[in-house]
């Protein structure tokens, strides 16, 4: 029921061995990254090599030690990144930061499964896929920011919490360089069913729905925002480009 902090750690002493830090989602305790920004050992928190990520935490969330940054909390190139816990993942300030991972079969981030978070805040330094993040029954308010790509494949539900996805923007969601799609790939979806006009928020240099992608405000008047990353940017809905 303790803390379990990761200090720019590589725990996998097997090369992809799966990765667990299991805590009793019953306790008040945590997961700390903390990826030693100004320190004298500076680096990924956790750094999975090619291991498959689990993390479960008690009710203290899944934390980031220190404020965002140019450092990721989590990198690896094995298939996903679990996460479950009743506390809050991340916050705005202090964001679970990913490092960039362009290949949407590895470092898929998926959360809820097991235990439903109040809050999920996910940076990504680069590309960022999300597999999945359920929060239907906890009302889970989702923003997550990427640097480059923001990938969604699979299923993003939030009762009635809202969501904010953003390609091509930096954690505090101010533009970064121009270039970044937000992509829904075939299959996925994006519900909520927060009652305001914002309840979903989509962002990028790009947006592409696949063709079986899907977008649901299913709240009474809940509506979906659509914005460029960059105030200056032309839009064009229903183009070729």
């Amino acid at each position: 029921t303790g803390d379990i902090t990761f200090t720019t750690a590589t725990p996998a002493t097997t090369g992809g061995a799966a990765i667990y830090a299991v805590q009793s989602t019953a306790g008040g305790g945590k997961i700390v990254l903390d990826d030693d920004f100004g320190g004298g050992t500076a680096g990924t928190a956790l750094a999975g090599g090619s291991s498959v990520i689990n993390l479960t935490a008690g009710a203290g969330g899944i934390t980031a030690k220190n404020a965002n940054n140019t450092l990721a909390e989590i990198a690896t190139t094995g298939a996903t990144v679990t996460m479950n816990t009743t506390g809050t993942i991340g916050t705005n300030n202090n964001r679970i930061q990913f490092a960039d991972q362009a290949n949407t079969a590895q470092q898929r981030v998926v959360i809820g499964t097991t235990n439903r978070p109040s809050n999920v805040s996910l940076d990504g330094l680069g590309t960022l896929t999300i597999a999945g993040i359920t929060g239907n029954t906890a009302n889970t308010v989702v923003d997550v920011t990427a640097r480059t790509g923001l990938n969604v494949d699979g299923t993003i539900t939030t009762g009635t919490g809202t969501i904010v996805l953003g390609a091509d923007l930096k954690y505090d969601g101010t533009a970064d360089d121009g270039v970044g799609t937000l992509t829904l790939l075939n299959g996925s979806s994006v519900t909520s069913a927060n009652m305001t006009t914002s309840a979903i928020t989509l962002r990028g240099a790009d947006i592409d729905i696949n063709g079986t992608g899907s977008v649901s405000a299913t709240g009474a008047g809940g509506g979906v925002v659509v914005r460029t990353s960059q105030s200056a940017l032309a839009m064009s809905i229903g183009g070729t480009n």
